[in-house]
């Protein structure tokens, strides 16, 4: 047996798993991979096989297509694109992996792929060389119908599940894993606030951020143990190791148990004060009735952005509409706030895409993002506008202007919703607040107050831009420091220039969930805290133990 080993991360989403490891190369997508019961060998035999043949006849579609043009070299390449997926080294030994080794459909099919590569690889030959990706697209062609009926595999039937291992995830990839249903994921790139660590906190999948060189220390296959709780991983534990491991989680399931009675119970403290909402972060539409099962108290931030990351192309009204509606009608009146679109140079792909030129700026998180992005994209705004204006007849929705730094800003944003609204024949007040998330905005903030409806303190980016420290930057983590005397300063700034226009406070991002903020949150009259969903409740049983002392800022 090899020794055990252990290795630590930056940062963690909350969570204990012991899973079988995937290790995922960049630009893959994830795939699932368990151990079959012997009645289910056939089953997988017979998907892999019905996903060769839907590949042969898409590629003969194909081929039709292209049989009048005069250049036959596409028809050369599909060709022996479909000679490869009726090759015996292909289809047959794969076949040979699900029986012998018991691997799912997908996961024999990526093995073979990779076997076959390697051979390309070590040929001398360029040419030969050069086939490799022929043989990547033939596979991607197979992996798309297997993928497509996933539906009808259970992938949480192994005990262990999988664990997710590779570079970095974008949000999207974090997300296609959630819904694979694996049963976490490590990253060996990012920082306590990069978004990948946000997204996979906000909808509950265990997760490890930073953990730097894992890939060369576990194989597939391998048996790990995800351990979000102490921010560590390990493998070859012995037997007596991960009994003890499974008792530990049993435990945690137990204390999960006792949190869940605080979905059912209002957001108080131990002497009764009711003034400050526990709300949450979401990125997706299907995260609103998660919210609900915890007892949220609204929706303190919808990201709007992930729907345009997600799409290939840019969103239509009617796209956003749905979504946005759907969230509004399943919070069953409770209100929810939507961010406008931030996409800035940090996402090159979708800002070219936006904005139709590509990003040169040597500093994204200093450049064109947020209202600075949308208001050189007036029609984008105007979309966006009109999909929440048309939302807000199923509830109370709030509009969140990101990125502010003048009252201009936001006049210019206001008098283009009431323009949307007046032509949809919309006459009810929709609230638009700020976004407090750069310091001068903190500066300017007794101005701001008279041209907003709320605030809402983005505390990831005040962080960030006050202290000069890069939150997904792994060198800047010791720099970016929530405890630094500046931060409480700006907010109780922010405080008395919405407390003077009597104007709602929230506050946003991680120091909303932070235990050590939520008696000074309290005390200091905010009015709502939104955070990643898994938070709430025990967020909610502390806030049940403080007593409630007006601290006027």
């Amino acid at each position: 047996m090899q020794p055990a080993m252990t290795g630590k991360a930056l940062a963690s989403s909350s969570g204990i798993v012991i899973g079988r490891v995937q290790k995922l190369v960049a630009g893959r997508k994830p795939i699932p991979e368990r151990r079959l019961e012997a009645e289910e060998i056939k089953v997988e035999q017979q998907r892999l096989a019905d996903a060769a043949a839907r590949a042969i006849a898409a590629l003969d579609e194909e081929l039709n297509h292209l049989s009048e043009l005069k250049n036959k070299e596409p028809m050369q390449i599909l060709e022996a694109h479909r000679m490869m997926l009726q090759d015996p080294e292909l289809i047959e030994k794969t076949q040979g992996m699900i029986a012998h080794q018991r691997m799912n459909a997908e996961w024999a099919l990526r093995c073979q792929l990779d076997a076959i590569e390697a051979i390309f690889n070590r040929a001398e030959d360029e040419y030969l060389k050069s086939k490799k990706s022929d043989i990547e697209q033939v596979g991607n062609r197979m992996m798309q119908y297997l993928m497509g009926s996933i539906s009808q595999v259970d992938i949480s039937a192994d005990e262990m599940g999988t664990i997710a291992i590779g570079e970095d995830f974008s949000p999207s990839e974090i997300v296609s894993m959630w819904r694979l249903g694996l049963a976490g994921i490590i990253c060996e790139q990012g920082g306590i606030n990069a978004h990948s660590i946000i997204i996979a906190r906000g909808i509950g999948m265990p997760a490890l951020i930073g953990a730097r060189d894992i890939l060369e220390q576990v194989e597939d296959g391998d048996v790990l143990i995800l351990d979000a709780e102490r921010d560590c991983w390990s493998i070859h534990l012995s037997d007596e190791e991960i009994r003890k491991y499974k008792c530990f989680i049993a435990a945690m399931d137990v204390i999960y148990h006792d949190l869940e009675t605080f979905s059912t119970r209002k957001s108080q403290s131990r002497n009764g004060y009711t003034g400050m909402k526990l709300m949450g972060n979401l990125e997706l539409s299907e995260e609103a009735q998660l919210g609900m099962d915890v007892g949220i108290d609204g929706v303190g931030l919808f990201r709007t952005e992930f729907m345009f990351m997600q799409d290939d192309t840019e969103p239509s009204e009617e796209r956003q509409y749905q979504t946005y509606a759907k969230v509004v009608k399943d919070m069953t009146g409770k209100e929810v706030t939507f961010r406008l679109l931030d996409i800035g140079g940090d996402k090159p792909a979708v800002f070219q895409r936006l904005m139709g030129i590509r990003y040169s700026g040597e500093n994204p998180a200093m450049g064109i993002r947020g209202v600075r992005m949308l208001q050189q994209c007036p029609d984008l705004l105007d979309t966006q506008l009109r999909a929440l204006a048309r939302a807000s007849q199923y509830g109370e929705i709030k509009i969140l202007v990101p990125m502010v730094t003048t009252c201009q800003e936001m006049m210019d944003v206001r008098e283009r919703l009431d323009a949307c609204c007046e032509a949809l024949n919309i006459y009810h007040k929709i609230a638009l607040g700020c976004m407090i998330e750069v310091p001068a905005a903190v500066m300017i903030a007794d101005e701001l107050a008279k041209v907003s409806d709320f605030f809402s303190i983005g505390s990831n980016d005040l962080i960030q831009y006050s202290l000069a420290a890069d939150r997904s930057d792994d060198a800047a983590c010791r720099i970016y420091n929530p405890k630094h005397p500046a931060i409480l300063a700006l907010i109780k700034q922010t405080m008395r220039a919405a407390r003077a226009a009597n104007i709602p406070v929230t506050v946003c991002g991680e120091l909303a969930a932070n235990p050590a903020w939520t008696e000074s949150f309290m005390n200091m009259g905010m009015s709502g805290l939104s955070m990643s969903l898994n938070s709430v409740l025990m967020v909610r049983r502390n806030l049940s133990r403080l007593d409630y002392q007006p601290d006027i800022c």
